[in-house]
């Protein structure tokens, strides 16, 4: 499959920061990049900068994410913000170092329960996503002091929506800071 322009040059940022042993890599775009210059398809490249702390792909087009992003176990914050994304690969809960990570405005309607692996974790941000419930996990995360999430679905179980409520109210007690707003169709 021949590669566009926005992936050859991702590919020869990865090739530059492997040479030089970058610690960030910033494959993101301006929001109102034209469409050509936005990725859709991460390098697997990717999981040979092991000396990453900071990798950020926002305003890109990526609707998946290679398995060997779990390879970058040094990372401490990951951008995947403004993405196209609807699912994330398991190899996500390999990144334990991980203190921020911004999944916001994709397409994710579920999570990985990998994720809740992620012990590092203080940020957490999840806005603009598809996702329904609360993922159970969140609880396992105890660094957390930032976690953002809109909850969309419709409500069905008033039981369901009252356990949601308490472990939200768990989480704020542990004081964290958490905006979470449920949009009841």
């Amino acid at each position: 499959m021949p590669r566009d322009e926005a992936y050859k040059q991702a590919e020869q940022k990865i090739g530059q920061a492997l040479q030089s042993g970058a610690t960030t890599l910033d494959l993101s775009n301006e929001y109102d990049a034209p469409d050509e210059k936005k990725l859709t398809e991460l390098p697997e490249s990717i999981g040979k900068l092991k000396q990453l702390t900071s990798l950020k792909l926002s305003y890109n087009k990526l609707t998946t994410l290679p398995d060997s992003l779990g390879q970058l176990t040094q990372l401490t914050e990951l951008d995947l913000s403004n993405n196209q994304l609807t699912a994330l690969p398991d190899s996500l809960g390999q990144l334990t170092q991980l203190t921020k990570l911004d999944l916001s405005s994709n397409r994710l309607a579920v999570l990985p329960d990998t994720i809740g692996r992620l012990r590092n974790l203080a940020l957490l941000n999840l806005l603009g996503n598809q996702l329904t419930t609360i993922p159970e996990y969140i609880e396992k995360l105890t660094k957390l002091n930032t976690f953002y999430l809109v909850l969309q679905r419709k409500v069905r179980s008033e039981s369901r929506q009252m356990s949601e409520f308490r472990l939200a109210m768990r989480l704020i007690s542990d004081e964290i800071s958490l905006l979470i707003v449920a949009h009841l169709i």
